[in-house]
């Protein structure tokens, strides 16, 4: 498993700090290692002890002959440090500090995990932690751990790995999915992430031929372009992710230039990454469960079309009501499906969608009428998923309906779920014969249709990332050209010429004197003045922007006033003169630009500007760099989208112009990414045949507090 092998799977494991105190870390680690047949060797750790439990325990780390793949480290926190400098010496490639009291305590643990990592990093140590509840291999009994991990109820074998930063919120994930029959490979809790983190697990994970899926909770990544590279990975090589990202409010406004970093949070920006990896979010614990069961069969709905049998109508507008806003539909049956269906149904039931069985359908003596119902609904080319609604069926029918389900779904590609509320104890047979088929069960209609949805997100998600142009996040190195300007802030002129040079359609521009009575051939009346200053990024707010002015006496009149608007309110602001524009008329304003994230570098932002600005605040972004399609996507989920496809008798605007725009955007704000801090399109005009930049304003990183 790459870097990480004899990490999760150490052929042996020294334990430092055992005790005979049952509570200590080490003594935990060490007794669940005995307890649960590991089969490598153990090495226990403590000058005070000639044995621990019947096995040799030694002095200190230096004091053990062989070589070691793991050394778990739980000693109180200043002991640390020392136990790490042996573990140098000694050449060992792994640490587990299970220990507390790093930089979660205050200024002298944040030294002592500063002080650790250089040593780490020194001697090539990779180490899990501190501050953690450490891992456990379960099909290899490895478990350098201690605390809940350790404990019972002991985890079954399978292909879910488990990385959480929380040890404790992510044993409950561990639990929850426990005990609904999910099987672990590995359960690894990372806590401080001094060196080793989430994302690089879970990219070591994914050369893990047990693992096939990954559920994981993360507080924050410091790397946000390594977890996109992560999760395309992660869906080339067809092993889901699941991420819980914990921490998702805004604590304060992030102090910007521009009106583009207003318009987002940094739980945006994990939110644009998943839609671009296919990283599935996970918001409750039931639906990690529910998704990790979903994923079992590896069936992926083509579309959204639905269909639903059973004995519950309320079931099925249950489903349908959760269904709808998750994007799925019920699909409208071909008339020869429905003929196919009257065959088996009862008359006093339905044959359209939902499919309604009527009740004490489920029986031993409707096997076959159940199998030809569920067999022709499959068959229905409108048709990309089933839900059977057992609802409340009892022991026997529900395992009769099961044993007909999951012997059908065996055959088809297609994926089938079932949604039942009987007691658990009354569905132990059907959840046998489910659970071999991997037909997931559900306890409600609308957890069954939200894990359809995702299934159906999840594979539009890798059909996207199989076509796009853009599947490498790392595409170039950061462009060294030094454009016109770049030496220190750039005024609204020079914003637009750099812009338009990228393939950003701009608005044609002169700039004028109080001396000019008239305007080139190039424009024409009405027109729009603005200053123009690298001082000044907000013009309106100072005066400095005069609109539809109509003739020259007008021009004259406005060129005074904002030049005297400016010298008022910004007197030692830098005038480069006043800017004359053409006036955009039949269009729709959005605002787009660019955002250099400390964590997930450029972000285009694109959302309703204009007087929606404020009032609906309206946005969508992604990571740059992205295609065309990507960027459709994020006009298609603008609320004011309607409004591109004309409204109330106006023409349709231009959506593929305004999807070039911000694609070259994204590869623009890519390639200058060490030299562009933001950038501010606002407005950009989309008309009925184009798009216009009207105004712009590009921030370089040298520009004071950014």
């Amino acid at each position: 498993m790459n870097d990480f092998k004899y990490l999760l799977e150490p052929r042996s494991i020294a334990v430092v700090g055992v005790s005979d105190e049952a509570g200590r870390p080490g003594s935990q680690a060490v007794r669940a290692l005995v307890r649960n047949g590991y089969q490598g060797q153990i090495y226990p750790v403590n000058p005070k002890y000639a044995e621990f439990d019947g096995l040799k325990c030694y002095g200190a780390v230096s004091d053990i002959v062989e070589s070691i793949d793991l050394v778990v480290i739980g000693v109180p926190a200043k002991g640390v440090v020392p136990v790490l400098k042996a573990c140098a010496e000694k050449a060992v490639p792994y640490v587990v500090v299970l220990s507390g009291g790093f930089r979660e305590s205050g200024p002298e643990g944040v030294e002592r995990e500063r002080e650790m990592l250089q040593i780490a990093r020194a001697a090539g140590i990779r180490i899990i932690g501190p501050n953690c509840l450490g891992f456990a291999n379960i099909h290899s009994q490895v478990f350098a751990a201690f605390g809940s991990i350790t404990r019972e109820p002991k985890l079954k074998k399978g292909g879910v790995s488990l990385v959480t930063q929380s040890g404790g919120f992510g044993y409950s994930l561990a639990l929850a999915c426990a005990e609904a029959d999910i099987g672990f490979r590995h359960v690894i809790a990372t806590g401080n992430e001094t060196d080793v983190d989430t994302v690089q697990l879970i990219d070591a994970l994914l050369d893990d031929d047990g693992t096939q899926i990954i559920l994981a909770y993360i507080e924050g990544t410091k790397d946000g372009r390594s977890l996109l590279d992560v999760g395309r990975r992660a869906l080339a090589a067809g092993k889901p992710v699941l991420l819980w990202k914990g921490g998702v409010t805004e604590e304060g406004a992030r102090a910007a230039a521009s009106h583009t970093a207003s318009m987002t949070g940094s739980y945006d920006f994990y939110r644009a990454l998943f839609k671009q990896t296919g990283i599935v979010e996970v918001r409750e614990i039931h639906e990690a469960v529910d998704f990790l069961k979903a994923f079992a069969a590896k069936k992926y709905p083509a579309s959204g079309g639905m269909a639903v049998m059973g004995v519950s109508g309320g079931s099925a507008i249950v489903f349908a009501d959760a269904g709808e806003p998750e994007g799925l539909h019920l699909a409208n049956l071909a008339e020869e499906t429905e003929r196919l269906l009257a065959e088996v149904v009862p008359n006093i039931g339905a044959v359209h969608n939902p499919i309604d069985l009527t009740a004490g359908y489920f029986s031993a003596g409707n096997r076959d009428k159940l199998r030809t119902a569920i067999e022709v609904t499959l068959a229905d080319p409108g048709v990309d998923a089933l839900c059977v609604n057992l609802a409340t069926t009892g022991s026997a029918g529900s395992a009769a309906a099961a044993e007909v389900i999951a012997d059908v779904a065996k055959g088809t590609a297609k994926p089938v779920c079932v949604f039942s509320s009987a007691p658990r104890d009354q569905l132990v047979d059907a959840i046998r014969l489910l659970d071999a088929a991997a037909v997931p069960l559900f306890p409600s209609p609308s957890r069954a249709a939200k894990a359809l949805a995702m299934l159906a997100r999840y594979d539009a998600a890798r059909n996207q990332v199989a076509t796009s142009d853009s599947a490498d996040s790392r595409p170039a190195q950061s462009s060294k050209e030094v454009l016109p300007g770049w030496a220190g802030k750039l005024s609204e002129a020079q914003s637009k010429d750099i812009l338009s040079r990228a393939g950003i359609p701009v608005t044609r521009d002169v700039l004028v004197t109080a001396a000019d009575k008239s305007l080139p051939d190039q424009l024409s009346w009405p027109v729009v003045v603005k200053i123009v200053s690298p001082d000044i990024a907000h013009k309106t707010e100072i005066g400095g922007v005069k609109v539809g002015v109509r003739d020259p006496k007008e021009l004259e009149a406005a060129i005074a006033e904002v030049r005297a608007n400016a010298q008022s309110h910004v007197p030692d602001a830098r005038i480069e003169g006043v800017m004359v524009s053409q006036m955009v008329k039949d269009g729709f304003e959005l605002i787009a630009g660019v955002v250099n994230d400390e964590v997930f570098g450029p972000v285009v932002v694109v959302g309703a500007g204009g007087i929606y600005a404020e009032l609906m605040r309206d946005s969508s972004c992604r990571l740059a760099p992205f295609d065309e399609a990507v960027a459709r996507q994020m006009l298609d989920e603008l609320r004011c989208r309607p409004i591109l496809d004309g409204a109330r008798g106006k023409p349709a605007l231009d959506v593929d112009a305004t999807s070039k725009a911000l694609a070259a955007l994204s590869r623009f704000a890519w390639e200058h990414r060490d030299g562009v801090s933001e950038i501010d399109v606002n407005p950009l005009f989309v008309l009925p045949e184009g798009v216009l930049a009207a105004d712009a304003l590009i921030v370089p990183v040298s520009f004071p507090g950014h």
